[in-house]
């Protein structure tokens, strides 16, 4: 190689004319030549040596991600609670170092979410008295939920999956989050970040969720009794057939949601956002809705009987079939920014 560099592509590079040069300004020249070779020679080496020790970084790197994937994996498996929720956090750390492998970190900790806290089948359902007295305690009695709140505590690795999840890094994802019939009574997500989020079914029962990104969210036949919504963005969700029995919505956004036959007897929506929101045949029987936003929103056969409508903006909402009987704070002024057509048991009081 090097002779190459000297003889032939020397003579080459330098030309027919350098001959033609006095002595001692050809052999200047030549080696000016020479040297600018031997640069390039240097250079070119160099490169291909940079190159290939990237190279071999990138492959050492990606074998020693692919280790510590398995041993998370492992982790994961392990009858230890400690080693489970190091697995989980070691997860978190490989999502946030490499965006390729996002994805799969968080179908992974979803995975482990369904399997570790499924929805109980078999469970027998309360017998209808005691529901009954569960959703229309007797005047008087305070309605005191203390013991399934007690019971109602999700797993502490399974907690750290839902608050990893919850917090991951904001990038394009191909699919939502999946999470349906998943038991997660009382889990925290207070501001989580579960945008199109799939919890179809799941039981969310005393769970926290104020300020939670839920928008788009399929909630649908899911269980938020009791649950803890304040402020929580559910624009555009599906909550059709949920249960959301005493549940807290002061000041949440679900502005075009859909909660056709929705549970919300007893449910707190005080300065809620329900603009255009579907609540066709929704159960709002004692629901405080004062100074809630329902301009243009579909109440068409829902029950809002007892319901608390102070102050309630009601403009252009649709309240045909609607059942009002003894609903309180409405005035003549707000049922004639609404629609009203057929009310049952309608009136101002």
């Amino acid at each position: 190689m090097l002779w190459l560099v000297l003889g032939p592509v020397t003579d080459w590079a330098a030309g027919d004319r350098v001959w033609t040069l006095p002595p001692d300004q050809e052999a200047a020249a030549v080696n000016a030549v020479r040297q600018t070779l031997l640069q390039a020679v240097g250079g070119t080496a160099a490169l291909s040596a940079l190159v290939f020790t990237a190279t071999n970084y990138l492959l050492n790197r990606r074998g020693q991600f692919t280790e510590r994937y398995a041993v998370a994996i492992g982790q994961l498996a392990s009858e230890q609670l400690a080693e489970r929720i190091g697995g989980i956090y070691a997860l978190e750390h490989l999502m946030r170092e490499s965006e390729r492998d996002h994805t799969t970190v968080v179908e992974v900790l979803a995975a482990f979410v369904r399997e570790n806290a499924p929805v109980d089948d078999t469970a027998a359902p309360a017998p209808k008295g005691d529901r009954d007295r569960w959703m229309h305690p007797p005047a008087g009695t305070p309605d005191d939920p203390s013991a399934e709140r007690s019971a109602a505590r999700v797993a502490t690795d399974v907690q750290t999956a839902l608050t990893v999840l919850a917090r991951r890094p904001n990038r394009p994802e191909p699919n939502p989050v999946d999470l349906r019939s998943t038991d997660l009574r009382g889990a925290n997500l207070v501001g989580a970040r579960l945008e199109a989020v799939l919890l179809v079914g799941a039981h969310l029962e005393h769970a926290y969720l104020g300020g939670a990104r839920l928008e788009h969210a399929y909630l649908g036949g899911a269980h938020l009794e009791h649950a803890r919504l304040g402020g929580a963005h559910l624009e555009q969700a599906n909550l059709w057939g949920a249960r959301l029995e005493h549940a807290y919505l002061g000041g949440a956004h679900l502005e075009h949601a859909h909660l056709g036959g929705a549970h919300l007897e007893h449910a707190y929506l005080g300065g809620a956002h329900l603009e255009h929101a579907y609540l066709g045949g929704a159960h709002l029987e004692h629901a405080n809705l004062g100074d809630a936003h329902l301009e243009q929103a579909n109440l068409g056969g829902a029950d809002l009987a007892w319901a608390d409508l102070w102050s309630a903006h009601l403009a252009g909402a649709d309240l045909r079939m609607a059942r009002l009987e003894g609903v309180r704070g409405l005035t003549a002024e707000q049922l004639a920014s609404a629609i009203t057509g057929e009310v049952s048991g309608g009136g101002a009081g």
